[in-house]
């Protein structure tokens, strides 16, 4: 009985200790936006080429892009965003753009960097020639 128990208790051990198999990061899918002030509302800013430690693609129909909690997320070719005219993008946590991701640090090519504010808004230069790419490029650190 003793050996049974001990065997018992070095099986919880180890199930509490590999947190049953399963791993600490989760996957997310996120929202590139800008705001419409004709519509007045967030949109989506689709086709901007993604490279997330986890995933790659371009942004879908309404901005999203999926990543893992801990990913650097790199987007290219700012410039032909649908926000070029106001130098501002979005990253949101809901397809409406009423959550924004606040406080997740940023550098771009062009020496624009910080975190995103509260509503997940975010600085470019719209304007800067890449030597390599067409445009403004920003990594973004999702830290866990």
């Amino acid at each position: 009985m003793k050996k049974i128990a001990g065997f018992l208790s070095a099986a919880v051990a180890v199930l509490s200790l590999n947190g049953c198999g399963g791993s600490d990061s989760y996957d997310h899918t996120y929202y590139l936006q800008t705001y419409d002030d004709i519509l007045g509302e967030y949109v989506g800013v689709e086709g901007v080429y993604y490279e997330c430690d986890s995933y790659v693609g371009d942004t879908g129909d309404h901005g999203e892009f999926r990543m893992r909690d801990g990913d650097t997320c790199t987007f290219w070719d700012l410039d032909d965003t649908v926000s070029s005219e106001y130098n501002i993008l979005y990253l949101g946590a809901n397809s409406s753009g009423t959550v924004g991701l606040a406080d997740v640090e940023y550098s771009c090519d062009s020496g624009i960097s910080g975190e995103t504010d509260y509503d997940g808004a975010f600085d470019f230069d719209p304007t800067y020639e890449n030597p390599y790419y067409p445009g403004d490029v920003c990594d973004f650190y999702f830290f866990e």
